[in-house]
């Protein structure tokens, strides 16, 4: 079960990763967005990446891969988790919610009012549930240091933890201006959400890092 939740660490990193960019690039191609670095020029949305004609028939099946990954990851670490007698009820939930709402997003990844509607309910919802997840996950893994030292390497994971603390801090900061229209700055809003995003798929690729090899492992 360990090399298997490695696995799926690291698909949850790479796995989104790899299709925000070929889809941005492929839309680069077919002429859809404009030609920046978007981490620094916010030139255009990951939204308006992947949702175009014929690049979305790549970015929204991937994504749902993505949506899988992410509720495998959460229902075998908690399982884990569960194993050594430590109580994570609240993150099941969490772990549903952060499904839902993602899957809602890719599903009305579209041009009208209302799909622009039910995705901004869906992304800003997968957000905050999966930011709560990562921060409460590492705030259990941090707890019980003694039970768990065995099976991870604690340097990262408070590494993790602090990776978590930022995306709180900088998200409840950031959330009114992703919300509010700014006009003689429109790009931030896809600055902010690009490098955000990275942030967030970057707590799969420490997790990865953060587990010791054991041999025949039977616990996390």
């Amino acid at each position: 079960m360990s090399n298997r939740l490695r696995f799926i660490s690291l698909a949850c990193f790479i796995l989104p990763v790899f299709t925000v960019i070929i889809s941005y690039l492929i839309s680069i191609k077919l002429n859809l967005v404009a030609t920046c670095i978007p981490n620094f020029e916010g030139c255009t949305s990951i939204s308006r990446a992947g949702r175009y004609e014929p690049v979305k028939f790549f970015f929204k099946p991937m994504m749902y891969f993505y949506a899988i990954f992410i509720f495998l990851f959460w229902n075998i670490f908690l399982k884990k988790i569960n194993n050594n007698k430590i109580d994570t009820k609240n993150l099941v939930i969490l772990t549903y919610i952060t499904v839902i709402f993602l899957c809602l997003y890719i599903t009305f990844l579209g041009e009208s009012r209302v799909y622009s509607f039910f995705k901004r309910i869906g992304i800003y919802f997968y957000i905050l549930s999966i930011v709560l997840l990562q921060f409460s996950s590492n705030r259990i893994l941090i707890n019980n240091e003694k039970k768990l030292s065995k099976f991870y390497n604690y340097k990262i994971v408070h590494l993790n933890n602090y990776l978590s603390r930022f995306l709180v801090i900088s998200g409840l900061i950031l959330l009114p201006i992703l919300i509010i229209k700014i006009e003689d700055f429109p790009e931030i809003k896809n600055i902010i959400s690009w490098n955000y995003f990275l942030l967030i798929q970057l707590f799969f690729l420490f997790y990865f890092f953060s587990q010791k090899k054991l041999i025949n492992p039977t616990t996390p």
